[in-house]
């Protein structure tokens, strides 16, 4: 499943409302509302996208980096089926990878 938080880091509310209709062309996971209200205006749309409980780098890094793990951990205990994004590069990407995400059982 491909999820956008397209709205981070774009220069309007214009170019997320854009890339945001245009992710939910081929995926319905989004944060981007800019591109759900887009996508119901000008393409006639009913409902075309939905979110999911997500992490952010502030929901990880205040745990610190020695509890990372727990920090995941949390959030996977916490929402335990379905779909969960868990931002995973606020330390190190490979050692969260290799290490971490492929420990937890």
């Amino acid at each position: 499943m491909g999820f956008s938080f397209g709205f981070r880091g774009v220069s309007s509310v214009e170019t997320a409302a854009v890339g945001g209709a245009a992710h939910l062309v081929n995926f319905m996971g989004t944060d981007t509302i800019a591109g759900i209200i887009m996508a119901c205006e000008y393409y006639g749309a009913e409902m075309p996208g939905f979110s999911i409980p997500a992490a952010e780098h502030s929901t990880i890094t205040s745990w610190t980096r020695e509890q990372e793990t727990a920090a995941y951990e949390n959030m996977l205990d916490t929402y335990p089926q379905g779909f969960v994004a868990v931002v995973s590069d606020s330390y190190d990407i490979f050692n969260a990878c290799r290490n971490i995400w492929g420990s937890i059982s």
